[in-house]
């Protein structure tokens, strides 16, 4: 195992993977992980030995500059290639946020189930972009930098706005869940030691009040081939597409 790169407080996502992984996966037996938006590869870093590890993300072109650097076993669009691999090949997917980047998450939860062994796992993270930030950031009409107006679908930023309830239906529908993490982090928490106090006083109250006070929520699943989407609609045009207003 090559040496580990510390993970800052501010990617809890990123531990709350790693520590799954130790605590819970066999070390007795050689398994296969793909890292989905990989960015770094920082996951690498903290495996064990017997895990061999796979990064996926974007042409290098598409991806932010400071990130060119690292280099991936795939590399491709999840909304436009399938994973070039057959079917049932990876023991356990990383996808810690990236789907809300995608145009069209369940096909790249189905593409997930696809390339994993049944009962394989996935660890999941998607931002709530309901949060009592974001509400605040709105209300004040304030774009965030995965915002950028008329640039957000081809530069892959935020496509996709999800609550709570959404993301758990979402992953629900096409897996099996076995545990569900509320976060709040700031990206200041760690260079600030009140800021510290901050996120883990908000860290409480995610767990009382995710809807309102999580950043992101992080689900271990379970793949299950075989689950039916629960009312989905596979001719989806004008008529048959369900109204929310």
């Amino acid at each position: 195992m090559e040496s580990k790169i510390d993970i800052t407080p501010d990617r809890l996502q990123n531990k709350i993977a790693i520590e799954f992984i130790e605590q819970h996966i066999s070390k007795d037996k050689k398994l296969k992980l793909l890292d989905v938006g990989s960015a770094d590869n920082i996951i690498k870093y903290h495996l064990p030995e017997n895990i061999e590890y796979y990064s996926l993300d974007l042409p290098k072109k598409e991806q932010d500059e400071e990130l060119r650097e690292y280099e991936h076993e795939f590399i491709l669009d999840l909304d436009k290639e399938k994973v070039p691999v057959k079917d049932n090949f990876f023991d356990i997917i990383i996808c810690l946020d990236v789907i809300e980047h995608t145009t069209y998450p369940e096909k790249v939860l189905e593409e997930f189930k696809r390339i994993t062994k049944k009962d394989g796992i996935f660890i999941i993270s998607i931002p709530n972009e309901y949060n009592f930030v974001h509400r605040m950031y709105y209300l004040f009409a304030i774009k965030t930098m995965g915002e950028i107006p008329w640039k957000v679908v081809e530069m892959h930023q935020h496509i996709q706005k999800p609550r709570v309830k959404d993301i758990i239906n979402l992953l629900s529908d096409n897996s099996e869940i076995s545990k569900i993490r509320y976060l709040f982090m700031s990206r200041t928490s760690y260079k600030s030691k009140t800021f510290a106090f901050v996120d883990k006083f908000f860290n409480i109250l995610a767990q009382i009040h995710p809807s309102l006070f999580a950043v992101n929520v992080v689900a271990i699943c379970k793949n299950k081939k075989m689950l039916k989407q629960k009312n989905k609609v596979d001719n989806f045009d004008a008529e048959n597409r369900p109204k929310y207003y």
